[in-house]
């Protein structure tokens, strides 16, 4: 069964097996860091299939908002990846959905759900699929350029 956990120790998830391509990494970071990371209004999580961390990704509120001028009642997804052996195999908007679920329950006064992506980051037509939309600007952080896309929570 696939789900989402919150980490409150990202030092004791197991990621032995966890498998990304490098490629891959730059764009979402390492999923170490992404669990591990300590900041405030910052949440990590893992996306768990049977008790197997397949996925990493944090949710994010505060002052990344205004930093990247995103509305206030909106919160923003991070460094979503999903193991190597376990992409292509029709987990992504099952996953969107769960990460959705988490919104309304953890953050319920949430009503936009942002990301960035690379503008070279395959990931972009999987994230069109699950209902996000290109919100037709682009962030640039460090050497990057990042589209801004937008999901709105029913």
């Amino acid at each position: 069964m696939l789900n989402i956990k919150p980490v409150h120790n990202g030092n004791e998830v197991a990621l032995s097996h966890y498998e990304l391509p490098i490629k891959q990494m730059i764009f979402s970071g390492h999923p170490r860091y992404i669990i591990t990371r300590k900041k405030e209004n910052y949440y990590p999580y893992v996306i768990e299939l049977d008790n197997e961390v397949i996925g990493v990704f944090a949710l994010e509120v505060g002052g990344i908002l205004t930093q990247f001028q995103f509305d206030p009642k909106g919160i923003y997804l991070r460094g979503l990846s999903i193991s190597y052996h376990h992409q292509q195999k029709g987990y992504f908007k099952d996953i969107i959905q769960l990460i959705e679920q988490e919104i309304q329950k953890r953050f319920n006064d949430k009503e936009n759900l942002y990301l960035t992506v690379n503008v070279r980051n395959n990931a972009y037509f999987a994230f069109i699929k699950s209902g996000f939309i290109d919100e037709k600007r682009t962030i640039k952080q460090g050497i990057s350029h990042l589209k801004v896309m937008k999901k709105h929570l029913s």
